[in-house]
Protein backbone atom coordinates (compact mmCIF):
# COMPACT_ATOMS: atom_id res chain seq x y z
CA UNK A 1 0.00 0.00 0.00
CA UNK A 2 1.20 3.54 -1.12
CA UNK A 3 2.83 5.42 2.19
CA UNK A 4 4.40 9.09 1.36
CA UNK A 5 7.90 9.19 2.71
CA UNK A 6 8.89 12.17 4.78
CA UNK A 7 12.52 12.54 3.66
CA UNK A 8 13.64 14.39 0.81
CA UNK A 9 14.22 11.43 -1.16
CA UNK A 10 11.72 10.63 -4.72
CA UNK A 11 11.64 6.82 -5.38
CA UNK A 12 10.65 6.23 -8.80
CA UNK A 13 9.30 3.35 -10.54
CA UNK A 14 9.80 3.53 -14.43
CA UNK A 15 7.58 2.44 -17.06
CA UNK A 16 8.87 2.16 -20.48
CA UNK A 17 9.00 -0.80 -23.14
CA UNK A 18 12.17 1.43 -24.79
CA UNK A 19 14.84 -0.33 -22.80
CA UNK A 20 17.62 2.54 -23.48
CA UNK A 21 14.99 5.33 -23.02
CA UNK A 22 14.15 4.50 -19.58
CA UNK A 23 17.95 3.50 -18.27
CA UNK A 24 19.04 7.06 -20.22
CA UNK A 25 16.42 8.58 -17.60
CA UNK A 26 17.33 6.97 -14.77
CA UNK A 27 20.10 8.17 -15.28
CA UNK A 28 19.48 11.45 -15.65
CA UNK A 29 16.82 11.33 -12.56
CA UNK A 30 19.71 9.47 -10.47
CA UNK A 31 21.94 12.61 -10.65
CA UNK A 32 18.95 15.26 -9.58
CA UNK A 33 18.76 13.18 -6.65
CA UNK A 34 15.95 10.62 -7.30
CA UNK A 35 16.00 7.11 -6.59
CA UNK A 36 15.22 4.16 -9.25
CA UNK A 37 13.55 1.61 -6.95
CA UNK A 38 12.51 -0.12 -10.46
CA UNK A 39 12.16 -0.23 -14.39
CA UNK A 40 9.35 -2.48 -15.52
CA UNK A 41 7.96 -3.01 -19.42
CA UNK A 42 4.10 -3.63 -18.86
CA UNK A 43 1.04 -2.61 -16.80
CA UNK A 44 0.70 -6.00 -15.13
CA UNK A 45 4.74 -5.48 -14.00
CA UNK A 46 4.09 -2.23 -13.01
CA UNK A 47 1.36 -3.39 -10.35
CA UNK A 48 3.82 -6.37 -9.11
CA UNK A 49 6.79 -3.79 -8.53
CA UNK A 50 5.14 -1.07 -6.91
CA UNK A 51 3.74 -3.60 -4.63
CA UNK A 52 7.15 -5.15 -3.20
CA UNK A 53 9.25 -1.52 -4.25
CA UNK A 54 6.93 1.33 -2.94
CA UNK A 55 7.62 4.10 -5.46
CA UNK A 56 6.74 7.37 -4.08
CA UNK A 57 6.09 8.23 -8.01
CA UNK A 58 5.66 6.59 -11.41
CA UNK A 59 6.84 7.45 -14.45
CA UNK A 60 4.61 6.19 -17.51
CA UNK A 61 6.17 6.32 -21.21
CA UNK A 62 3.02 7.49 -23.08
CA UNK A 63 4.12 5.27 -25.78
CA UNK A 64 4.19 1.82 -23.78
CA UNK A 65 2.50 -0.55 -25.44
CA UNK A 66 -0.08 -1.22 -22.86
CA UNK A 67 -1.10 2.47 -22.44
CA UNK A 68 -0.68 4.57 -19.79
CA UNK A 69 -4.59 3.92 -19.14
CA UNK A 70 -3.34 0.30 -18.34
CA UNK A 71 -0.66 1.23 -15.90
CA UNK A 72 -3.38 3.44 -14.10
CA UNK A 73 -5.97 0.57 -13.95
CA UNK A 74 -3.14 -2.06 -12.58
CA UNK A 75 -2.24 0.38 -10.06
CA UNK A 76 -5.71 0.89 -8.59
CA UNK A 77 -5.51 0.22 -4.78
CA UNK A 78 -1.69 -0.01 -4.66
CA UNK A 79 -0.33 4.05 -5.98
CA UNK A 80 -2.44 6.53 -5.86
CA UNK A 81 -3.24 8.22 -9.46
CA UNK A 82 -2.30 11.53 -8.07
CA UNK A 83 1.34 10.02 -7.87
CA UNK A 84 1.52 8.66 -11.55
CA UNK A 85 3.36 10.80 -14.31
CA UNK A 86 2.97 10.32 -17.89
CA UNK A 87 5.89 11.31 -20.76
CA UNK A 88 4.71 11.95 -23.89
CA UNK A 89 6.53 13.05 -27.07
CA UNK A 90 3.19 14.99 -28.39
CA UNK A 91 0.73 16.03 -25.66
CA UNK A 92 -2.84 17.90 -27.52
CA UNK A 93 -4.92 19.21 -25.09
CA UNK A 94 -7.81 15.86 -25.22
CA UNK A 95 -5.22 13.88 -24.13
CA UNK A 96 -4.19 15.98 -21.44
CA UNK A 97 -7.63 16.49 -20.55
CA UNK A 98 -8.28 12.63 -20.53
CA UNK A 99 -5.28 12.14 -18.04
CA UNK A 100 -6.07 15.18 -15.90
CA UNK A 101 -9.90 13.80 -16.10
CA UNK A 102 -8.62 10.30 -14.60
CA UNK A 103 -6.82 11.76 -12.08
CA UNK A 104 -3.40 11.53 -13.24
CA UNK A 105 -0.82 13.46 -11.33
CA UNK A 106 1.02 15.03 -14.39
CA UNK A 107 1.58 14.77 -18.02
CA UNK A 108 5.02 16.44 -19.09
CA UNK A 109 7.06 16.41 -22.63
CA UNK A 110 9.26 13.90 -22.87
CA UNK A 111 11.49 16.91 -24.27
CA UNK A 112 11.35 19.09 -21.77
CA UNK A 113 15.21 19.91 -19.89
CA UNK A 114 16.10 17.50 -17.23
CA UNK A 115 15.95 20.13 -14.64
CA UNK A 116 12.81 21.50 -15.38
CA UNK A 117 11.31 17.38 -15.22
CA UNK A 118 13.29 17.10 -11.81
CA UNK A 119 11.63 20.18 -10.41
CA UNK A 120 7.77 18.96 -11.89
CA UNK A 121 8.66 15.85 -10.53
CA UNK A 122 9.36 16.99 -7.09
CA UNK A 123 6.19 19.29 -6.87
CA UNK A 124 4.17 16.67 -7.53
CA UNK A 125 2.27 15.81 -3.87
CA UNK A 126 3.97 18.87 -2.31
CA UNK A 127 7.13 19.51 -1.06
CA UNK A 128 9.68 16.29 -0.52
Amino acid sequence: MFRPRPDSVRRLLIVSDHLAASDALAAHLGRHGFVVVGEVRSARSAALAARTCEPDLVLVDGALHDGWRAVAEALDGVVPRSRIVVLEAYLGADEARRARDAGIGATILKHVEGDTLASRLRAIGGPA
